[in-house]
């Protein structure tokens, strides 16, 4: 009667049971009211998860919570926090297991019911906990018993993998779950008995105590064959837990951190030899140390993790939102990084606090444990938990390879969830045991403290990590080509219109009835020009160079870029107009047919591109079935040749050197004579090129111009000085790419690489041009000797719908005198390839090495007209050559 008073007499707390109640009551509501509102929003958002699985949750979380809270009620003494942070947890984490896996959830509730229960039990069988200690041994070994049998009867519920489970009816059931458990019991009994000795007695050899082997034989002997049987499955997360527990537990024990360090060195000398002899090992670690390397492949899994952090950032992306199911397994192994994205730096860091506070209450506890066991037992059970937690958590954000163990709490999965809530169950019953507001007398209060802060110490390295990522690295994760995220984002984007001068379309969208956005191209043969934009490939052409107009990402601010990721909201592009007219760009495209080659037709006074064709060409709608055979294809469908082909000039220069004859005085005007040879062929490179047509007997310069006749420009370029040719070529700006929307060329040549001035005023020497720039030259002839600016952009369309003017990059450009543009012009004037049209042009060949000779026109309309064109067209080795005649009259006779 006595024993019973003073036991009795010695449990009543200081604290009035009414106000652990009320605060309990209190938090437990709080965590409920998060539960409820999480719940709803995820309904909101996610389809899968429905009104059932609503309801299911809401129900499981209610049942556990309020009857344990009730039952507890009668163990006076408890700590009020315990219980409302495991709630949290627990309810987090179902609805974290309703967002990534919705057909686990009723599983996962069924098991939350099941292990509060567990718990409850717990915490009623016995007040001194005398049940556990007095039979460590029993059971210790049979929680080795049960994990011997996964290598024999072990399954795996995925189908693959390490076999560490045992089923039974459909139901499956980790051996390594409980074992953690009695690992901590066995290990908390037996020190609990032999703390003194194994820190009293032994050797001493330098600044290290060795106990002797009969005190710590047992210990090393049951802990060795745990960690065997754990090697033997190579469960990697299960040997680091029990062996960082095991640690914490002798330090606490002893105090002394000499059994710390050598344990630890003996940890990494197991782990390099489990690196060297498991491949499964092997590969975990590498995807910690460098998973860059093995993104698509073994490292998979940590780069995905690592992703949802970045895409989670700050706020995170919202419960139901996001795609934290692009990570495998992610309601197991993945928790945290699925509530990185979902919630980001701030429900990440709230996660880490809750474990701070099972932390800290938990050795609050052990602190004021009566009896050795239960103080080593309170400890062990929290610093195992913590661990476990940390060690998963740390693996998610790359601080430590992955384990493969479940987050407490939080992770789907039974035998994780019911032995976390057992641990639970002993920490209140500890608790409540413990003296109130006094550690007791002969309590070893350093090694508890220091274990502490140490466990705390590394959740803030946790939290710092998780800052790295959500917050310093979140931009590069975001644009790695890898995130499939971005794939996702992009294809919610509705890029904006690519428009003809006209207003019709030449690149849209389609939107399906499941909300897909398709690219369309209604005008393929625009291709060369718009170019295409691609989820996997990229973008090209005018795609590429107005892509963040196009994305609607052109000029947002800060706060709007802000407001939009907030709700979630991708943006809509905006319009681009272009100076193509969608049928001279049909026309010019089909008149070049299946010869390689380009041509180019320009306003001669604007400058505006009416049609930029090159072949062969590719079709956008196609390109992501084509790629490959695109890409890999010699004649390289997806250049530009009108402006990223460099090709000999040959007859087309003719225009420049003439121009340059009369600026330089070497002519008084082109009606010279130039002699009955004026039509001889000249040899270049083994061809022999003549005029392109008769230019009769008594040639004037002006005739054997027109005739495209090498030999007397070649003569003329005798006379020129080097530096008179290279200012010429300048002035015509053949070396310098045009300034365009779209990528453009222009050769690297200057005096040093010049041969012979006559073989490169003939066009046939070093030199090279783009046709772009040769319609330039044509448009300068067109525009009384001023050169104008290219342009391809007529307005783009700002954010608030409005059209905005663009500008082109310069203004025209003075090349040569009006008098001289105009006595060239009557040149090609008396030039009468096809007659009965008021069309003038001069053409001719360029040799360019191997096979048949490139063909060039240049042509212009009339200056008497109300609008003037200007048309350059090269046809590569042209078995015949008058078809670039043919195709540079068609074009001008249709943009007229």
């Amino acid at each position: 009667m006595n024993f019973v008073s003073r036991g009795l007499q010695r449990t009543q707390p200081l604290t009035k049971p009414a106000g652990t109640d009320r605060r309990e009551g209190l938090l437990l509501l709080l965590a409920g009211g998060f539960v409820f509102v999480g719940g709803l929003s995820l309904h909101l958002a996610y389809d899968p998860f429905t009104l059932h699985h609503l309801a299911f949750v809401l129900l499981a979380f209610t049942l556990s919570f309020v009857t344990a809270h009730l039952v507890l009620r009668r163990l006076r003494g408890r700590d009020p926090l315990l219980l409302p942070a495991a709630a949290l947890l627990s309810g987090w984490g179902m609805l974290m297991v309703g967002r990534v896996a919705p057909n686990f959830l009723s599983r996962q509730a069924t098991w939350l019911m099941i292990a509060t229960l567990a718990m409850l039990a717990v915490t009623e069988m016995g007040r001194d906990l005398r049940w556990l200690w007095r039979y460590r041994y029993t059971w210790l070994a049979a929680g080795l018993v049960l994990l011997a049998a996964t290598l024999i009867l072990g399954v795996n519920p995925s189908g693959s993998g390490p076999r560490l489970w045992l089923g039974l009816g459909g139901a499956y059931f980790q051996p390594s779950e409980p074992l953690k458990l009695l690992m901590v019991v066995y290990l908390a009994s037996y020190l609990a008995e032999r703390r003194r000795l194994l820190v009293s007695e032994g050797w001493q050899v330098g600044p290290f105590h060795l106990p002797p082997l009969a005190y710590v034989g047992p210990l090393v002997a049951m802990f060795g064959l745990t960690a065997l049987l754990l090697g033997a499955q190579q469960d990697l997360g299960a040997a680091m837990l029990f062996f960082l527990t095991f640690l914490s537990m002798l330090y606490l024990a002893t105090g002394q951190w000499g059994y710390v360090a050598a344990g630890l060195i003996l940890f990494g000398g197991a782990g390099v030899v489990g690196y060297v002899g498991s491949t499964r090992l092997a590969l975990r670690v590498n995807a910690w140390l460098s998973p860059w390397s093995g993104a698509a492949d073994w490292a998979f899994q940590v780069v995905q993790s690592l992703l949802a952090f970045g895409a989670g950032g700050i706020l995170g992306e919202g419960l139901g939102l996001g795609w934290p199911t692009f990570i495998p397994a992610v309601h197991t192994d993945f928790t945290f990084a699925a509530i990185g994205e979902s919630f980001g730096l701030v429900g990440l860091v709230a996660v880490i606090a809750l474990y701070g506070v099972i932390l800290l209450r938990g050795f609050r506890a052990a602190a004021r444990a009566r009896r050795p066991f239960e103080r080593l037992l309170a400890a062990g059970l929290t610093a195992g938990m913590i661990i476990q937690a940390w060690v998963i958590m740390a693996g998610n954000v790359k601080l430590a390879p992955i384990a493969g163990v479940t987050l407490p709490f939080l992770s789907y999965g039974g035998s994780s969830l019911v032995c976390t809530f057992i641990a639970l169950g002993l920490l209140l019953r500890v608790a409540s045991n413990g003296e109130e507001g006094r550690t007791p007398a002969g309590a070893p209060r350093q090694p508890i403290f220091r274990t502490a802060v140490v466990i705390g110490l590394a959740l803030v390295i946790l939290a710092v990590g998780c800052g790295y990522w959500t917050v310093v690295r979140a931009d590069w994760l975001a644009s790695r080509e890898d995130n499939p995220r971005r794939v996702v984002y992009e294809r919610h984007i509705v890029r904006g219109r690519v428009l003809d001068r006209e207003g019709r379309t030449l690149a849209g969208v389609t939107v399906g009835a499941s909300g897909r956005i398709t690219r369309t191209y209604p005008v393929p043969e625009a291709a060369p020009v718009v170019g295409y934009a691609s989820l996997r490939y990229g973008t090209g052409g005018i795609e590429a160079a107005f892509d963040e107009l196009l994305r609607g990402e052109a000029g947002r601010s800060s706060w709007q870029v802000g407001w939009s990721e907030l709700l979630h909201r991708p943006p809509k592009g905006g319009d681009v107009q272009l100076t193509l007219d969608a049928d001279l760009q049909r026309l010019a495209q089909e008149a070049l047919g299946e010869d390689a080659g380009a041509a180019v037709v320009l306003d001669a006074e604007r400058g505006d591109v009416l049609a930029m064709a090159s072949t062969p060409t590719f079709d956008a709608g196609q390109l992501e079935a084509r790629w490959a055979e695109l890409r890999e294809d010699p004649d390289a469908p997806l250049v530009n040749r009108a402006t990223q082909g460099l090709y000999q000039p040959g007859s087309a220069l003719q225009t420049v050197v003439v121009a340059e004859a009369l600026e330089q005085g070497l002519v008084d005007d082109l009606t010279d004579k130039v002699g009955q040879d004026a039509a001889e062929a000249v040899a270049v490179d083994g061809a022999q090129v003549g005029c392109a047509v008769d230019p009769g007997e008594a040639a004037t310069l002006a005739d054997a111009y027109a005739a495209a006749c090498p030999a007397p420009v070649g003569a003329l370029g005798r006379r020129l000085r080097e530096d008179e040719l290279v200012a010429a070529v300048e002035r015509w700006r053949l070396t310098t790419p045009p300034s365009l929307t779209i990528p453009t060329e222009a050769a690297d040549w200057s005096r040093a690489v010049i041969s012979s001035t006559r073989e490169e005023a003939m066009g046939q020497g070093t030199l090279v041009v783009s046709p772009l720039q040769m319609a330039l030259a044509a448009a300068t002839v067109a525009n009384q000797g001023t050169m104008p600016a290219p342009r391809l952009t007529l307005r783009v369309q700002t954010e608030d719908g409005s059209w905005q003017e663009t500008i082109t990059a310069g203004e025209g450009h003075a090349v040569i005198p009006p008098a001289d543009a105009q006595a060239l012009l009557a040149a090609w004037l008396r030039w009468d390839g096809v007659s009965g049209q008021a069309l003038a042009g001069h053409w001719g060949v360029a040799v360019a090495g191997e096979g048949a000779p490139h063909a060039w026109f240049l042509g212009v309309t009339p200056s008497g007209g109300e609008k003037r064109y200007a048309v350059a067209v090269l046809l590569e080795h042209a078995e015949v050559p008058e078809r670039a005649m043919e195709v540079g009259c068609a074009l001008l006779e249709a943009a007229r």
